[in-house]
């Protein structure tokens, strides 16, 4: 872990360099859309609630984190970028880890400056800080976890990790629906494990409503779980780039 620790701060310079700084304009532009759309709804619903803020809120995550689900493991094989830093005496492994730490870190800051953006709002209406609480507990993982499924896909092979964490994300979204009109069988079992559990967000959003932060924050455990098995999986998938960039050359 040494070696994580002494490329993680080079590592997140150089995420925050590529993404976050050169996309100024791009997040900027997010935040501000968030901000509008807001404002409006709670104009037009008089300032009570912010109860149809939830759609508004996810299709905004979900907009910010693109830019961070990359195929990194696959350009590096593709593009031929693994022969640089394999020059360096570093650990494959290390170097993987410490790179998806960057990046979930960036993505964790850009969700935490989408909240934050609301906080003027909850400032200036009738609405509770309470509120913006509960949404971010049952909300704001989906950026970090799409980062760490494109790595995952990446991983993997996929040229377009951003459309393999989507799909991901959308397919355990879906997935109770499907077994509610389907007979899915023994391929439920299957499904329910290799697809997110996303409905935990939910469940986290009616536990801090009707206990407390610290309750919805224990029902995110599934969703805490299922991440670092997919980190560990694409972390392990990522040590075969040397071998794959061998081939390729």
């Amino acid at each position: 872990m040494r070696d994580v620790a002494r490329l993680f701060p080079a590592l997140f310079r150089f995420v925050s360099e590529e993404i976050l700084r050169s996309r100024r304009v791009f997040f900027a532009g997010v935040l501000a859309a968030i901000l509008v759309l807001q404002l409006v709804l709670i104009i037009g619903d008089s300032g009570q609630t912010v109860g149809g803020s939830g759609p508004i809120l996810m299709i905004g995550l979900w907009v910010i984190a693109a830019p961070f689900c990359r195929a990194w493991g696959e350009d590096d094989v593709r593009l031929g970028y693994a022969a640089f830093w394999l020059q360096k005496p570093i650990k494959v492994w290390a170097f993987y880890l410490a790179r998806l730490l960057a990046v979930v870190s960036c993505s964790v800051a850009a969700t935490l400056a989408v909240f934050l953006s609301m906080v003027p709002i909850a400032v200036l209406t009738p609405i509770p800080l309470r509120e913006l609480a509960r949404m971010l507990v049952g909300l704001g993982w989906m950026p970090a976890l799409l980062v760490v499924l494109s790595f995952l896909g990446s991983g993997l092979g996929a040229r377009n990790g951003s459309l393999f964490a989507y799909a991901m994300l959308l397919a355990g979204l879906a997935l109770p629906g499907f077994a509610d009109s389907f007979d899915l069988g023994p391929l439920l079992g299957v499904f329910e494990i290799a697809l997110p559990p996303a409905l935990a967000g939910l469940d986290a959003i009616r536990a801090v409503r009707d206990t407390g932060i610290g309750a919805g924050v224990g029902r995110l455990l599934p969703l805490v779980a299922y991440a670092i098995a997919c980190s560990a999986l694409g972390l392990a998938m990522a040590t075969r780039v040397p071998a794959r960039l061998s081939r390729t050359e």
